[in-house]
């Protein structure tokens, strides 16, 4: 079994803390003992953190019944120092809780409480109960082990916490009932003519003489329809924006491609009527353009005419 114990030596410059391990936990042969690998990971912990400190100092003995290690912090402490002793005794507290046939915990300091004293650790048969049994656990103690698992409910029972009584609140008579609230008086109605509302109703006018006006541009502009534009929504927001220039801003890319497409079709007119022109005097190389009639380029019907007029002994001329 392993015994720890921690220490408080009281000299002229305060206390000395100490904490000592020694035996070995019995649990499973070397290198499986799971509650050696604990206690051994608590008290090196606790000498790493003490190793820079000028007052700490830890030492170790191999003796008959095993190894054991002390570490003793001298005073005066830093207040770290003390925090780190309460943690290694946290550890060994719960250990003990947990394993009581291989772990002894002693807390032999003044300032420990009556439920953390082992006065019997080395009593005889200690081990196996009796005067040396472990120390009884208060019932905040017992509740706490047995709600984390440390402590089975069978071996130290808890008185169950008292559940507080409810207290009950005597009834009143009900005193006599109070009157209904009178309603309340309806409030005047706003005047007709605010600030606001004059300015509301000037800028309704203006947008319905805009709308008039670039209807006679665009007969199918529709403010209605326009507002649901974002593009739109958002340039007749601005200070100062007229309808038409917002309208105009927002259809630009419209216009572009209306504008482009009559020039493309003006464009093509005009190559057109060029090409329909009759030949002009000065423009061709060579003779000038012929103006009379050409008989290879009459239509049957023209030629038959001209054989009707020379029966009947008109001269035909060229």
């Amino acid at each position: 079994m392993i015994r720890v114990i921690y220490s408080e030596l009281d000299g002229p410059e305060g206390l000395t803390l100490r904490l000592e391990a020694f035996g070995h936990a019995g649990y499973a042969p070397a290198g499986q003992d799971i509650v050696c690998a604990g206690a051994s990971t608590l008290m090196q912990a606790l000498v790493s953190l003490l190793a820079g400190e000028k007052t700490a100092r830890s030492d170790a003995w191999d003796e008959p019944e095993g190894p054991r290690l002390a570490v003793t912090a001298a005073a005066p402490q830093e207040p770290w120092v003390e925090g780190a002793f309460e943690l290694a005794k946290a550890g060994f507290a719960l250990l003990a809780e947990r394993y009581p046939d291989n772990l002894r915990f002693a807390d032999l300091s003044r300032r420990s409480e009556a439920a953390m004293m082992d006065l019997q650790l080395f009593a005889e048969g200690g081990e196996t109960g009796g005067a040396g049994s472990a120390p009884a656990l208060s019932e905040a103690q017992a509740r706490q082990a047995v709600a984390s698992g440390t402590l089975k409910p069978g071996r130290e029972e808890a008185a169950p916490p008292e559940t507080p009584k409810e207290e009950k609140i005597p009834k009143t008579n009900p005193g006599p009932e109070a009157p209904c609230p009178t309603p309340e008086p309806p409030r005047p109605p706003l005047p007709e003519h605010l600030p606001g509302r004059q300015a509301v109703a000037a800028l309704h006018s203006r947008w319905a003489a805009e709308e008039a006006a670039l209807r006679q541009v665009v007969p199918e502009f529709s403010l209605k329809t326009e507002l649901q534009h974002p593009e739109m929504r958002r340039l007749m927001q601005l200070p100062g924006m007229r309808m038409a220039d917002a309208y105009r801003l927002a259809h630009y890319e419209d216009a572009l491609r209306q504008t482009a497409h009559a020039v493309e079709q003006g464009v093509v007119e005009r190559i057109r009527q060029r090409a329909s022109r009759p030949a002009e005097n000065g423009t061709r190389p060579g003779s000038a353009a012929v103006t009379g009639a050409d008989v290879s380029r009459m239509t049957r019907a023209q030629r038959e005419a001209l054989e009707r007029k020379a029966l009947h002994g008109e001269v035909i001329t060229f």
